[in-house]
């Protein structure tokens, strides 16, 4: 790896970097939470740095951050924006499925967040479904990149087009299932 990267992956600011950027994804559907989580994944696999493990945790709790801060806008937008029934009626039946897997859906994630504060989804329902999403999204998104940069380990570029790649794979995946659970209960 290069000893620009290697210093890049050991700084301490790369955490805060990638916290900032898994929570302003919520809000901001553009950011490249994913990507970012992957890249530090593909360096931490060539450099020991940043620690895997804080990785994860770092990426999980910014996402988190993030989810609470667009289901706390949504909350508190006025009442007379408060009336997606459909939402309503899709959270309440399968909000914890949405809540899930929506984050690996571009833009899905944010809307997510944002309707379950719109229309009134449980606070510790959400939570709770949050913490499981940002947790599963976090590991895969870092082991994604430790893998793919472990198997390229002398060309690291080769391990972030893989990981990024397993990551595209695993978006397509959960937009097909969600495409086909939303055909059955049609």
């Amino acid at each position: 790896m290069p000893h620009f990267l290697n210093a890049i992956a050991a700084s301490p600011w790369v955490l805060a970097i990638v916290f900032l950027v898994a929570g302003l994804d919520a809000i901001l559907p553009f950011m490249p939470s994913e990507s970012t989580v992957v890249a530090c994944g593909v360096a931490a696999a060539n450099t020991g740095r940043p620690l895997l493990s804080l990785l994860i945790v770092v990426s999980a709790c910014g996402a988190y951050a993030g989810d609470q801060l667009s289901f706390r806008i949504g909350r508190g937008l006025p009442e007379r924006v408060r009336r997606p029934r459909t939402m309503r009626r899709l959270l309440h039946s399968r909000g914890g499925l949405l809540i899930v897997f929506a984050r690996y859906l571009p833009g899905a994630r944010s809307a997510t967040a944002l309707a379950a504060g719109l229309v009134g989804y449980s606070a510790v329902r959400f939570h709770w479904y949050t913490a499981v999403g940002v947790l599963l999204w976090a590991t895969e998104a870092a082991l994604l990149g430790y893998v793919g940069g472990s198997l390229f380990e002398d060309r690291p570029f080769l391990g972030l087009l893989l990981g990024l790649g397993g990551a595209l794979v695993i978006t397509a995946v959960a937009y097909a299932v969600g495409r086909s659970t939303e055909e059955v209960s049609s």
